[in-house]
């Protein structure tokens, strides 16, 4: 027979959400049956959005990715809640500030229309829609994500806005074109200009943090770059004064994209820098070659600067930038992440 305990959430700025939790049920489960909304996405263990630090009693874990919680972070008492079972009363820290909570399924789904639907690389699509209805707002944080509903199925996939929130109702994706994906076939197959896709949202814990005048370097591979442009547009927009760097980076020259948006951010930005990275180059490719993780160590090492890091890309990519920072004495404690981890296909 199921034991019943009590889950308190302390969020970042020290507030707290108290709920009870059955022993056979998770602790994202147990918040949504008494409408409780903790940041989380995949439920599945694979994407690392409800993660948190448990600071007292105890719990059992149940299946979970080693890229969403490594070892390392479990035996230090990191847990993902959507696979967190308390077997006494816990105490969780999130990493994520009190207004992110909801209490209400309202709001969280709405329904947008396409709006404009390219390819804008060899393996990348831009995807626009609309928010539909007399209430166009949307409102998220750079850095958080949506999950996006095939038309016609229950089937949904989570993909970061590149724009920031607006009145219009306009969201920007980018998407990366996976052979044999769900929606990368609903992209090319079936997804037209007027149609109408549910949208749920935001989610999700990445963004900008205050850190004074520290230099922020943005580090994108691939499709990783649309959180990292909405970070950059907004402070674009609040004209924060740090100095930033984009590296933006993919293994062939037919991936690039979104290199006249950059330049034209650049061109408006005074503290903005680009390092437009292409691993396999020809020798006529007139931005940086090779790496991301080269071209920010060799930034790195001629400067000495120690910068604010932000992450998207791969978890290779991801890894090697980690041992990078390391290198150079920047703490992890400094390094903001957002993974791109497997979904289904």
């Amino acid at each position: 027979m199921a034991s019943t305990h009590q889950v308190t959430i302390v969020t970042q700025d020290d507030e707290t959400v108290t709920f009870e939790c059955r022993s056979d049920e998770d602790v994202i489960s147990a918040g949504l049956r008494q409408d409780i909304y903790l940041m989380a996405s995949c439920r599945e263990g694979g994407c690392a959005t409800c993660k948190g630090f448990c600071s007292e009693g105890d719990y059992v874990l149940g299946k979970f990715s080693s890229q969403a919680l490594p070892s390392e972070e479990e035996d230090a008492g990191e847990v993902l809640l959507c696979r967190c079972y308390p077997t006494t009363d816990i105490e969780v820290e999130v990493p994520y500030t009190y207004d992110r909570i909801s209490f209400s399924p309202e709001g969280l789904s709405f329904e947008a229309e396409v709006t404009d639907l390219s390819q804008i690389s060899s393996n990348v699509m831009r995807l626009l829609v609309r928010r539909t209805g007399d209430d166009k707002q949307v409102k998220f944080d750079s850095g958080q994500f949506f999950d996006l509903e095939i038309p016609g199925t229950t089937t949904t996939r989570s993909y970061s806005p590149a724009n920031i929130t607006n009145k219009q109702g306009d969201l920007e994706f980018l998407i990366r074109i996976v052979d044999g994906g769900k929606f990368s076939t609903y992209m090319k197959d079936d997804a037209k200009i007027g149609q109408k896709i549910q949208v749920k949202g935001p989610s999700g814990i990445f963004g900008l943090k205050e850190n004074g005048f520290t230099p922020r370097y943005f580090i994108a591979g691939g499709t990783g770059l649309a959180p990292i442009l909405s970070m950059v547009r907004r402070m674009h927009e609040w004209q924060e004064p740090q100095k930033c760097v984009i590296y933006f980076g993919v293994n062939t020259e037919a991936e690039i994209f979104h290199l006249d948006e950059l330049d034209q951010l650049a061109a408006e930005m005074p503290t903005l820098e680009l390092r437009n990275c292409v691993w396999k180059c020809s020798d006529d490719w007139h931005c940086e070659k090779g790496s991301v993780v080269d071209i920010l160590r060799r930034d790195l090492q001629l400067t000495g600067v120690k910068p604010d890091i932000y992450l998207c890309g791969p978890p290779g990519m991801v890894d090697a930038t980690f041992a990078v920072c390391e290198d150079q004495g920047i703490p992890k404690e400094r390094i903001y992440l957002e993974k791109f981890l497997p979904s289904g296909s």
